[in-house]
């Protein structure tokens, strides 16, 4: 059911749009007559319309201003401007206000007046649509940037509480050589063994505090911080990685920077567990608006259909964050991998489209 509103104070015209509407076919709607604009902003308030069919000329309300009116109460309803006014300048005018459609009265016919209506409504939906997936990206990504603000607040803390907390204490035991003067000999083996263990939960601090939140990049920005991330996957994993980078990729947009990295730390992870590489190429480049990442291994690859099928029935929620956290800064990432071929990622973020978006 499509319920219309007409405001029109001319008792012909409002009898002439009647009949050119009983054409809708396949389509149940009902007219509601407003001959006042006064009286058809109380229906807009009282009742559900779908879209309103507005003459600019009434009794109480002159040219553009009962469009204003009208979205000043209801900001998201399809508005026709229905007149008999030609004049191109009003019509760009209302556009520009909101209005969907600008019909000249003596230039209406059945079928124009049919299909601006349900044109109208459907244009509509669809803005309303693209502003729910706008909205929807802005609030993933606050709820990234909330995430990735705990990270670095809990980075912070193991660095510089628990880290130095278990130095000082290394630093200690490490005096009970000088202190302890009886039972030298197992003394020295304890200390050894402390020492051992708070070495190892340095190690270990760090490389949490490092996962979380690596303060290189919110320092010194992505590159420096994948140079690390390189270094310490080839320590730990024994796997090769060779990186290049343009000279053209400066610093980006801080959320940019981070998408960037957790992809590629992603995909390092699922390398080490999945791929049985030898060797890892990272590449980075800029060209214009555009940055482009690719990681390609050398490992036993694997195929992509039936990734694509366990991640309909749950699987697969290592690529899906990928794609989602780089969907959410206007980026794609395509896999590409087959049995015993390897398996490459191609990352493709359009620094516009986020720099637009975010702005909003």
């Amino acid at each position: 059911m499509i319920k219309i509103l007409l405001i029109e104070d001319n008792p012909g015209d409002a009898r002439l749009i009647q009949e050119y509407l009983s054409d809708l076919k396949n389509v149940d709607y009902s007219l509601e007559i407003a001959d006042r604009l006064k009286k058809g902003i109380e229906i807009l308030e009282d009742e559900f319309i779908d879209v309103v069919l507005l003459d600019l000329k009434l009794p109480d309300s002159e040219g553009l201003n009962g469009v204003e009116q009208i979205f000043s109460i209801a900001p998201s309803i399809p508005v026709i401007v229905l007149t008999g006014l030609n004049d191109e300048t009003t019509a760009i005018n209302a556009v520009k206000l909101g209005a969907q459609d600008y019909l000249v009265k003596d230039k209406v016919d059945s079928d124009l007046l049919v299909r601006s209506i349900k044109y109208a409504i459907e244009r509509k939906r669809a803005e309303e649509d693209h502003q729910k997936l706008l909205e929807q990206r802005i609030r993933s990504l606050s709820i990234i940037e909330a995430q990735e603000n705990e990270r670095r607040r809990i980075s912070r803390e193991l660095h510089d509480g628990l880290g130095q907390l278990l130095s000082a204490a290394k630093l200690n035991f490490g005096m009970i050589d000088f202190v302890n003067a009886s039972n030298k000999e197992k003394t020295t083996d304890i200390v050894k063994q402390v020492d051992s263990i708070i070495s190892k939960a340095i190690v270990e601090a760090r490389r949490i505090a490092h996962d979380l939140r690596p303060t290189t990049l919110d320092d010194f920005g992505l590159i420096p911080a994948l140079r690390i991330l390189c270094q310490e996957f080839s320590k730990i994993t024994g796997i090769k990685v060779k990186f290049q980078v343009s000279p053209s990729l400066e610093r980006i947009d801080p959320k940019v920077e981070i998408a960037i990295y957790r992809i590629i730390q992603e995909s390092f992870n699922n390398i080490s567990k999945y791929a049985e590489a030898t060797e890892v190429y990272l590449d980075l480049y800029r060209k214009e608006s555009q940055v482009f990442v690719r990681v390609k291994d050398n490992g036993k690859g694997f195929d992509t259909e039936n990734i694509t099928r366990s991640k309909q029935a749950g699987g697969g929620f290592g690529l899906l964050n990928m794609k989602e956290r780089a969907e959410l800064i206007g980026g794609k990432v395509e896999i590409i991998s087959s049995p015993g071929q390897g398996t490459e990622l191609l990352l493709e973020i359009n620094l516009d489209f986020f720099s637009n978006n975010n702005n909003h």
